[in-house]
């Protein structure tokens, strides 16, 4: 059955696991030990509560394939967080949601075009599309 549902797909073990176990589990990624949680609330005490959950460090490659603040820890993590953090308020993302719509409009518009021009259906590659929006979205709203 054709579905937009990925997530069985793509994390059919995660999904199965959250089926049996409920929103918290235990569970392991190959030798590390991990604890699942889906629960909004404590998911925001976990990143609030940075010295009392510290960041795993599972793989070596990781610090030098990601950068900023998703990779920092302890009190590098707090400073670019307090940083960061007004810029995310409800009321300052209300503000930006029509030059989010505008520019998400355009690049739909744009692929509906490539499906006119090549029939019914096409693949098409998004990769290039989502930087350009990307890019799109950050100048409207900086």
């Amino acid at each position: 059955k054709l579905t937009d549902d990925i997530q069985p797909r793509v994390m059919p073990y995660l999904m199965q696991m959250l089926k049996t176990h409920g929103r918290t589990f235990f569970t392991w990624f190959g030798p590390i030990p991990v604890i699942i949680i889906t629960d909004p609330a404590q998911i925001k005490e976990v990143l609030n509560k940075v010295y009392d959950f510290p960041k795993a460090n599972t793989f070596p490659m990781f610090k030098l394939i990601v950068t900023g603040i998703v990779s920092y820890d302890g009190d590098k993590w707090a400073k670019h967080r307090r940083i960061i953090n007004p810029a995310f308020h409800l009321e300052k993302i209300k503000i930006m949601v029509p030059a989010f719509h505008k520019s998400c409009s355009e690049v739909v518009g744009e692929w509906d075009k490539l499906v006119s021009d090549k029939g019914s259906s096409c693949e098409v590659d998004v990769w290039p599309w989502l930087v350009s929006l990307t890019a799109d979205v950050i100048s409207r709203t900086a």
